[in-house]
């Protein structure tokens, strides 16, 4: 069996990788691996508990507050859960759901949304209320459909007896049921019931309970699952499929979810649940129901058949508390969240419940775990290898790498971080191709070479600004070049708003200088700003969205085919930011002297924003979302396509890399031999050979990949430009 890597150009896979097809290949299960010698074996690994981030004793929560959902939507970490109490004194039996928020998703908070009122006070944060059987197992999703309308962005199952109602929201926060009849009917609804957008497949997935027969007398809960092309209408449901040798288990919930990381595979977090255990530690009020629950793990590359360990993924461990019936449940949602470890990469972050049935109210732990780390090929000090499948290495269905990436580098300029381009270079960077109808483009520049026009923002690959191909170019003369045309010109789907020559009649003085532009773009209303004053207007009233279908803005030059030499940038750049709103004149005045900083708010502003502060002198840092994968300009050993291992090792083991021909012969000058001893513990550990980490003579070459390992782990693999660190020592 063929795997297929799509690589991203390499200026342009340094930033999001979801949005590149870029994912990382997880070595989670033997879809892709032909074949383990020696002691090398699938492993699975465990979390780190954390800290309690969440204590449901608000008077309308308790002690059976269950259900939660986490998800992030670019701008904040939303929570959904329900509120609820079981024989706890001071607390009413009833179901309401309800919500909290966080800027990092480790810091929570309830806000009191005054939406419903709960023992004479609207002063609390409920979203949903008078509807036990909904609010019983309310579960939302964000919409990641691109035809999904505003106000259905987020897409929420809830119901039991009757089945299981759709209801939408255009926050997250008010919420209305799309229709008054059931969209699915067919299951056994007490439990958590999810749904989500399969952005690979273009359909919608719901994942829910059902029964099967186990023996005469006994059925187990079990997972099935319906696909929706408008989430609406549904297939008949089909249970999941875990092998034939699977052992019957019985999964409480499911937990499915796309992966953060790579939304093409899809993991589950079922709380796996036995009926016939009571722990000795329990002491609850709940009738004497016996049940014992952990932690489950699987994972599956069409959404119906699963890769699902027997060992449990999450211990109930050494908290008496977590072997009371029915606790250890993980909430719907992996997210990305800073590492506890200062200076180390994001983590995985999975929440878990405890205390559930006891005498005070339950709560909410977190629980980290390293990217892509649920699973690895592992191998000891004794050593193992694999071997993967054929594969065919390709860079956007071209052997061409273009254009060619230079390190260029964050230095250090009066005391000011700034990034120096002295090449020509492009950075794609992770905003949408929808900007919408609000959005301002801001950069600060210095010492711009002088010469030609030099690009800012553009999503443009050649041709006259023709309407109806939505071209997008925002650049500036450096120097006074060409009169006839704008010394600041924004173009955009046939209209251009240019600053004329006769605003800055020492043009040549000021664009090579500190010059701090700004344009926005308001449903059509074009405005340029220099250093704080407006400097031309234009544009068409309503519009619409700013659309670049070429591809997401970059910074610096053109798309491909354009020539790389174009009209590059090169100078200095202080920041530079595209925000999803429009900047008043005030604040486009305090940019000029003050920088964006001072008018932009992080968990507010949605979009990128880079002062050039961070860690290292080759990445570039989103200050808006510190969660984001950074955009990576460069490292001292680079290559414009290498092998890059989220991988660990010990202080004496090592990794080593062939890359074999189709006939399963090394490729000269990757053959083992020539493969540099690779240790250290990075998410981007670069692989490199005796002449070096270059793989672009290989691009658009079959090849298999080999693997020796000794005392190491490998979770997953990609090919590209490093997007984290590769600090990995070579000998």
């Amino acid at each position: 069996m063929k795997t297929r890597l799509i690589l991203a150009c390499p200026v342009a896979m340094c930033t999001m990788m979801t949005a590149l097809c870029a994912y990382p290949e997880l070595l989670w299960d033997m879809e892709h691996i032909h074949e383990m010698s020696g002691e090398a074996k699938l492993t699975l690994h465990h979390p780190d508990f954390r800290e309690v981030v969440m204590v449901h004793d608000a008077p309308w929560e308790g002690n059976v507050c269950c259900y939660h959902t986490v998800l992030y939507d670019g701008v904040k970490y939303r929570m959904y859960y329900r509120g609820a109490a079981y024989q706890l004194p001071g607390y009413d039996r009833h179901q309401v759901t309800c919500y909290a928020e966080s800027d990092d998703g480790i810091h929570w908070v309830k806000p009191n949304l005054g939406l419903y009122e709960f023992n004479g006070s609207k002063e609390n944060n409920i979203i949903l209320m008078n509807d036990d059987d909904v609010a019983h197992n309310f579960s939302p999703c964000y919409d990641t459909n691109p035809a999904c309308p505003p106000e259905q962005r987020y897409k929420a199952l809830g119901g039991q007896k009757k089945g299981l109602f759709l209801y939408c929201s255009p926050d997250g926060i008010h919420w209305s049921r799309l229709q008054e009849e059931p969209v699915l009917t067919q299951g056994a609804f007490d439990s958590q019931n999810t749904i989500f957008y399969d952005s690979v497949n273009n359909r919608y997935v719901a994942n829910s309970r059902c029964f099967y027969p186990v023996k005469e007398g006994f059925n187990a809960r079990g997972i099935q699952r319906n696909t929706s092309e408008d989430a609406i209408h549904w297939s008949k449901p089909e249970r999941l499929d875990y092998g034939p040798e699977a052992p019957d288990i019985e999964l409480y919930t499911n937990g499915i979810h796309p992966y953060v990381n790579n939304p093409s595979v899809y993991i589950g977090l079922p709380k796996r649940f036995n009926r016939t255990r009571s722990s000795i530690y329990d002491k609850s009020t709940a009738g004497g129901i016996p049940g014992v629950s952990d932690g489950g793990f699987m994972s599956s590359r069409d959404a119906l058949h699963y890769h699902r360990w027997d060992e449990a993924f999450i211990r109930p461990g050494i908290q008496h508390e977590r072997w009371v019936n029915r606790n250890n449940m993980c909430a719907l949602g992996v997210v990305l969240t800073k590492a506890d470890l200062e200076g180390t990469p994001p983590v995985l972050t999975i929440y878990s419940t405890e205390g559930y049935y006891g005498p005070t109210p339950n709560r909410l732990r977190r629980l980290t775990i390293r990217q892509d780390g649920f699973v690895s090929i592992h191998a000891p000090l004794t050593g193992g290898a694999f071997t993967m499948k054929p594969l065919e290495v390709v860079v956007s269905g071209t052997t061409d790498v273009s254009p060619k990436q230079k390190p260029i580098q964050i230095v250090t300029n009066e005391g000011i971080p700034v990034l120096k381009v002295d090449e020509p270079c492009a950075y794609t960077l992770p905003v949408e191709s929808d900007l919408g109808t609000a959005v301002s483009f801001a950069i600060t520049v210095d010492k711009a070479h002088p010469g030609k026009f030099r690009r800012l923002f553009s999503s443009y690959s050649g041709g006259p600004n023709k309407v109806g191909e939505r071209k997008f170019i925002l650049d500036f003369q450096a120097g006074l070049l060409k009169p006839q045309y704008g010394l600041l010109r924004f173009w955009y789907d046939g209209m251009e708003v240019a600053v004329p020559a006769s605003k800055f009649p020492d043009w040549d003085a000021v664009s090579q200088g500190k010059l701090a532009v700004v344009a926005t773009y308001d449903n059509g209303i074009i405005k340029l700003y220099v250093n704080g004053k407006l400097a031309a207007e234009g544009g068409q009233a309503g519009y619409g969205n700013l659309v670049t279908p070429v591809g997401p803005v970059r910074f610096g030059e053109d798309y491909p085919p354009t020539d790389t030499q174009n009209e590059p940038f090169l100078g200095e750049v202080h920041e530079m930011a595209v925000v999803k709103r429009v900047l008043s004149e005030a604040e486009v005045k305090t940019v000029a002297s003050h920088g964006l900083k001072a008018v932009l708010t992080v968990g507010q502003d949605r979009g990128v924003h880079y002062d050039m502060s961070g860690d290292n002198a080759f990445r570039l840092f989103n200050r808006l979302n510190p969660n984001q994968v950074p955009i990576c300009i460069g490292s001292e050993n680079w290559g414009e396509v290498m092998l890059l291992l989220n991988a660990s090792t010990s202080a004496l083991g090592e990794i080593r890399c062939e890359i074999r021909d189709e006939q399963n012969n090394p490729i000269p000058g990757y053959a083992l031999e020539d493969s540099l001893s690779i240790f250290g513990d990075e998410l981007d550990l670069a692989v490199s050979w005796k002449n070096g980490p270059e793989l672009k003579p290989l691009l658009g070459r079959k090849v298999i990949l080999h693997f020796e390992l000794k005392d190491a782990d490998i979770y997953s693999f990609r090919f590209g430009t490093p997007a984290h660190d590769t600090n990995a020592a070579l000998k």
